[in-house]
């Protein structure tokens, strides 16, 4: 059985991850054993750029403590990333691999926040902002074939798949 503790209490993460896990490793999510906990990120609400590769590590640090001996700890922070003058939201996983005692990272594909309103993210959040165009949920913005769990799922796998290089 494998044994899985995830530093969340999102719906949204918890289900792209245990898809993933059950994906990746080609078992029933039955066979695999998940817990989960809410856990401090220790970065600003809307991190930016290198702040949301810190928090994920932070939050894989702590939930160390509250599950020992798993196989995975996994942890999921959305932030903003910077590139020349384009501002990207993206969905960054960081997992603790016990057997190897490696943190293994991936991330999502991001979709382009307009550069001329990331003040106002800077000033405030992501969700506040897109409530402020109307939007109330990923969902709105993307379509359904792009939710939070997609974007989740997809960073988990491209995580785990680091895994195959260090063989």
């Amino acid at each position: 059985m494998l044994k899985v503790a995830i530093a969340t209490s999102s719906s949204e993460k918890i289900n792209g991850i245990i898809e993933a896990i059950s994906r990746t490793f080609n078992i029933e999510k039955s066979e695999i054993e998940f817990y989960f906990k809410a856990t401090e990120s220790g970065v600003p609400e809307q991190p930016m750029r290198e702040e949301t590769y810190i928090g994920a590590f932070n939050r894989v640090e702590k939930i160390q403590s509250d599950f020992p001996q798993m196989d995975f700890y996994i942890s999921c922070e959305a932030g903003i990333e910077n590139v020349l003058d384009l501002y990207f939201n993206v969905q960054v996983v960081c997992i603790f691999d016990t057997k190897l005692k490696k943190c293994l990272w991936g991330k999502s594909s991001g979709w382009l926040i307009p550069t001329e309103d990331i003040e106002k993210i800077k000033n405030n959040t992501l969700d506040s902002y897109l409530r402020g165009k109307g939007i109330n949920s990923i969902e709105e913005l993307l379509g359904t074939s792009h939710s939070r769990k997609i974007s989740v799922m997809q960073a988990t796998e491209l995580a785990l798949a680091y895994r195959n290089l260090l063989k």
